[in-house]
């Protein structure tokens, strides 16, 4: 597979070759292939990478941090980029396996206490997308090793959750929490030694400061929402299987995010940032 530009039909094969491995434990074939509800974000990022890879004809050289079942990294793969990746937990060795299978140098890593495994000026771009929140640790050790393994000139792309979003500041005023859902927290993960929700928000200002503390230079850093276009992709496709009352609410909100977005209102629920290794001399 061999693509100019990513496309949710792309990232769909990628995610239903992924689900399929018989290797995968029975419980995770939906939970992979639903997640092309949220897949224009994973999009954004190739396409930035497609954008922004150096004008000489070798291949960019990507690595994803946080790759949960390598969807990302695979793409990157199909779209003619070098890929590699880095995840830890009781799944990450069958991650791996199937990853590697495709072309992707996938590895275990426990981030909040190893080293990432590659050596330095590696990469021309890593992603940390969707990871940060979920640290019980400052991220501040992951960045140091980001920007280790990039080349100079090389940029990390971060996206995590906006703490300052409109929707928490609602939630607040109104009596709500902006953190996870109480229950679920209290309960269901009473059980487990680390939670592995959210333990941290940032806002623009916090996560600017993050990259500046760790040597990036600071390209971009702004507030989006949710892609419309894929979640209406995933009620298309998966309406038989999903139940469509609950997904309303991110319906309501994705449309919200588009007049933000108009409007040039830094209200969105997401934060992307870029930080870019100085180039050498």
């Amino acid at each position: 597979m061999q693509e100019k530009r990513p496309t949710l039909d792309g990232l769909e094969q990628v995610l239903d070759l992924i689900a399929s491995d018989p290797r995968m434990p029975t419980n995770f074939p939906d939970w992979i292939r639903g997640s092309i509800r949220s897949g224009g974000g994973k999009n954004r990022v190739l396409r930035y990478i497609l954008g922004h890879a150096p004008s000489d004809a070798s291949p960019p050289r990507v690595l994803d941090i946080g790759a949960q079942f390598g969807s990302l990294a695979l793409y990157a793969v199909g779209l003619g980029c070098q890929a590699a990746a880095v995840d830890y937990g009781p799944a990450a060795k069958t991650f791996q396996k199937v990853a590697a299978d495709h072309g992707v140098d996938y590895k275990v890593c426990d981030v909040g206490a190893e080293p990432l495994p590659f050596s330095d000026n590696q990469f021309d771009f890593v992603t940390y997308t969707d990871v940060m929140e979920h640290h019980s640790f400052s991220p501040k050790r992951v960045l140091r090793e980001i920007h280790r393994v990039l080349v100079p000139g090389g940029r990390t792309i971060v996206v995590t959750p906006n703490h300052g979003s409109l929707y928490n500041r609602l939630k607040l005023i109104f009596g709500g929490t902006v953190n996870d859902d109480f229950d679920y927290f209290f309960d269901m993960c009473a059980e487990e030694r680390t939670y592995e929700g959210h333990h941290r928000e940032y806002t623009r200002a916090e996560l600017t400061a993050a990259l500046r503390r760790t040597q990036f230079q600071v390209r971009e850093c702004r507030v989006f929402d949710q892609d419309l276009a894929s979640l209406l992709y995933y009620l298309r496709r998966h309406r038989k299987r999903a139940d469509v009352l609950p997904e309303s609410r991110d319906l309501v909100l994705s449309v919200l995010g588009e007049i933000w977005a108009l409007l040039h209102l830094p209200l969105g629920r997401w934060i992307w940032a870029v930080g870019e290794k100085a180039s050498a001399g």
